[in-house]
């Protein structure tokens, strides 16, 4: 009897403990957690950068490929931030379908779908071992370069900022490719969003427009895809990188993901508003194919661009009616993932980094405060990261 009355009240303990971990969080104290960690990554990014800066102050003391290489470290730290905030704090799910990641120098080619997708990006890198974030080569907008944090840290990290004017920017991408076959530290990713633009219904539409009218004078075999879940990708820039035969000796792979999210995409109004991000799973589906395989004629670069985004819009399709992508996309487990261990501890680093510097600029009440938040998000995020029971993504199909 004595024993039964044991178990019983221990099966209450963890009935309590588990109610209590799924308590809803006070709107007014996610605001002051995410503010937080915004905060965080903000002042990271802004020492990064000057760091950066005073790397390259030295250039005339150190080999391109070492300033280079050394301004792609620092900013490997920073990068480490963004897949903590999403699969340590938000406590988001990764999918993962298709091929295995290697550490190899590839030309990089997604879907884009938020202005967040860069974090993504650099969740992608971490889990390709030896590449790392600081290592990813993105192409963006020149407007982007202005940004602190974000812009800055790509200028010094060697990204390329375009006009989005072809004639513009063909000299650039060229003077780029001789760059990176030449000094950059290896292995590296080029990335590249071909669509050139994030999604919206508003740009679907006139994709669809857009290939409807194209179609009308084009013959049955070279019809431009009608797609739905993604925009219709412009071939001018993947058909530059591909032909260049300095890529072909630098690169291994052209590695082809398609991301898809289950529940909402992520926004980074509603993280600062303190609203819960509505992504319940982030599915992410590799397709590599050797670089030295890629074909060299015009022509059939862009067939097989809109090929692959004609198949991307079918596994996206699938995933938004039965929760996985297709029967024939596999889940794998990745060869090599980042411990959340890890990604907590770059937190940590930051956040006691940030209070050091805070305690030499105010008064200490307001140290205090700031460091009792970000402990309770640190505290948070270590019991994520050792919680075997956290949410696990559907890939069941429904009914």
């Amino acid at each position: 009897g004595e024993s039964c009355i044991r178990t019983d009240n221990s099966k209450e303990l963890r009935t309590s403990l588990s109610a209590i971990q799924h308590m809803e969080t006070p709107r007014w104290l996610r605001i002051v957690c995410n503010w937080a960690v915004l905060i965080v990554v903000m002042f990271a990014g802004v020492v990064i950068s000057f760091l950066q800066f005073v790397v390259t102050l030295c250039s005339p003391f150190l080999p391109k490929k070492t300033r280079i290489g050394l301004c792609q470290e620092l900013a490997n730290t920073w990068w480490l931030l963004f897949p903590f905030v999403i699969q340590v704090y938000a406590n988001i799910p990764v999918v993962w379908y298709g091929d295995q990641l290697k550490g190899e120098c590839s030309l990089t080619i997604c879907n884009h779908r938020t202005t967040l997708d860069f974090s993504i990006a650099a969740l992608i890198a971490t889990h390709a071992e030896s590449v790392g974030c600081g290592r990813l080569v993105p192409l963006m907008k020149r407007v982007l370069r202005f940004v602190p944090g974000l812009g800055w840290i790509c200028y010094f990290s060697g990204a390329l900022f375009l006009r989005r004017n072809w004639q513009k920017d063909r000299a650039a991408l060229q003077a780029k490719v001789e760059e990176m076959a030449t000094y950059y530290p290896r292995p590296f990713w080029l990335a590249l969003y071909p669509e050139g633009t994030r999604f919206t219904e508003k740009k679907m539409l006139e994709a669809q427009e857009f290939a409807k009218k194209r179609n009308e004078t084009r013959p049955k075999d070279k019809q431009l895809p009608i797609v739905r879940h993604c925009l219709l990708p412009r071939p001018k820039g993947f058909i530059c990188f591909a032909q260049d035969k300095r890529l072909r000796g630098a690169m291994d792979a052209l590695n082809d993901f398609t991301v898809g999210v289950i529940g909402g995409d992520m926004r980074l109004t509603a993280f600062i508003k303190g609203s819960k991000f509505t992504t319940r799973a982030l599915h992410i589906h590799l397709h590599k194919t050797k670089f030295k395989d890629l074909p060299m004629e015009n022509e059939a670069l862009e067939k097989m661009l809109y090929t692959s985004f004609q198949k991307k819009d079918a596994r996206l399709a699938h995933l938004e009616a039965h929760g996985r992508y297709p029967p024939e996309d596999e889940p794998i487990t990745p060869a090599y993932a980042p411990r959340k261990s890890k990604l907590t501890a770059a937190f940590a680093m930051w956040a006691v980094v940030y209070l050091c510097t805070m305690a030499t600029l105010f008064i200490w009440q307001v140290v205090v405060a700031n460091a009792l938040v970000l402990a309770l998000v640190t505290g948070y995020s270590v019991r994520n990261s050792i919680d075997k029971d956290g949410r696990a993504p559907s890939t069941e199909t429904k009914t």
